[in-house]
């Protein structure tokens, strides 16, 4: 009877490790699937990055041309600003031939 019941502990203890390996392996497949969708979310979110690169260049190339016309408009502010100055001078002689 004894070899029996060392037979059956044998028995029992197999099975507890073999239920422990399948936990593990199901434990290890769950966190191999988590780590391929990591994988692809981490490869959609660079394809997205990588989406917007002409989205900034569009950018920078807009903020450029505004800067230059912003400079023109400047320049031209500048002019109206001595076209003025020019005009002003031509009334006030004006207005002394006028006298």
């Amino acid at each position: 009877m004894p070899h029996r019941n060392w037979n059956q502990e044998t028995k029992n203890r197999l099975n507890e490790k073999v239920d422990a390996a399948v936990t593990d392996l199901g434990s290890l497949a769950r966190q191999v699937v988590r780590g391929s969708r990591s994988s692809e979310l981490l490869a959609q979110a660079a394809k997205n990055f990588a989406s917007q690169e002409s989205a900034v260049q569009n950018s920078l190339q807009a903020l450029r041309k505004m800067g230059l016309i912003t400079s023109h408009l400047q320049f031209q502010e500048e002019a109206i600003e001595r076209s003025m100055d020019t005009l002003d001078n031509i009334q006030d002689q004006l207005k002394t031939i006028l006298r």
